[in-house]
């Protein structure tokens, strides 16, 4: 389990579009993080949120800001 797997993860999911989709198939968070384990991209919840604070704070401007907390709002609808 790492942080650099939950970064790599938001990116990804801001980015790649067929994995956006992929992860909006799942039901519940439990079964998106045993998928991710499956692909060897798993994380803790508290990586995932220490995640979205190092993007967060790495954002240069509004619109890369507002992309990252859609991504942490979809990601906490989840719970």
């Amino acid at each position: 389990m790492s942080l650099q797997n939950a970064i790599n993860f938001i990116s990804k999911v801001d980015s790649d579009s067929s994995f956006r989709k992929s992860c909006y198939a799942n039901k519940s968070q439990v079964e998106l993080l045993e998928n991710l384990a499956k692909q060897k991209m798993s994380f803790t919840p508290d990586e995932i949120a220490d995640a979205f604070n190092v993007l967060e704070l790495k954002c240069q401007t509004y619109e890369q800001a507002g992309r990252v907390k859609e991504v942490k709002a979809w990601f906490t609808l989840f719970r």
